[in-house]
């Protein structure tokens, strides 16, 4: 898979288009859009790239996907947990953890509605998971619970319209929000993504 120059020395096995993952692997369920390597999972690991601040910090990617975010996160020092609603996700990100050389992250199943107890975290990573507005309430509740009292949250979001109701339910639960822009180049298109800082 071919990153962007800014992530580019990070490996990763995921599927241009989805259906041709679940191709590749028939026994992965039908929800293979995991399987992707998504325009807001590559913003999400450009703005961690080079931080110096995440030596030692307790990460929590949800949504992980292909799990790039928080490779990102653990090449910069971070403890990383990542999570995801489907096993095959986690397959696919413990396999390209493997492929970066790194120590081996916890991997969780997490589901947003019933979320397992997993301690709290000084920062939480997600990509591309604001589009399904009916999960914006669990959703929120479990960052809250998960965040770390001077905890910080990056969403990288590709400007799906349904995302302001994310952000206005967090503006009202007290949180602050800073927002910056990365143009991604990817499978031949340029993207505009906004990763924003909640805390």
């Amino acid at each position: 898979m071919s990153l962007p120059l800014q992530v580019s020395e990070i490996e990763v096995h995921a599927s241009r288009y989805p259906l041709a993952y679940a191709r590749e692997f028939p026994g992965a369920s039908d929800a293979w859009y995991w399987a992707s390597l998504w325009p807001a999972s590559v913003a999400l690991a450009e703005d961690l790239s080079g931080r110096a601040d995440l030596v030692g910090k307790r990460v929590l990617e949800i949504g992980c996907g292909c799990g790039l975010a928080g490779i990102a996160a653990g090449r910069n020092g971070a403890k990383v947990t990542v999570t995801d609603l489907e096993p095959q996700a986690l397959t696919l990100a413990e396999e390209n953890w493997t492929r970066n050389r790194l120590k081996p992250a916890a991997l969780e199943r997490l589901d947003w509605r019933r979320p397992a107890d997993l301690g709290t975290f000084d920062l939480i990573l997600g990509a591309d998971i604001l589009y399904d507005e009916m999960t914006f309430s669990a959703l929120s509740r479990t960052l809250r619970q998960k965040l770390s009292r001077e905890g910080r949250i990056l969403i990288a979001e590709p400007g799906r319209p349904q995302a302001h109701a994310f952000f206005a339910r967090m503006l009202r639960a007290g949180f602050r929000i800073d927002t910056r822009h990365h143009p991604v180049d990817l499978h031949g298109e340029r993207f505009e993504v906004s990763v924003s800082e909640l805390w």
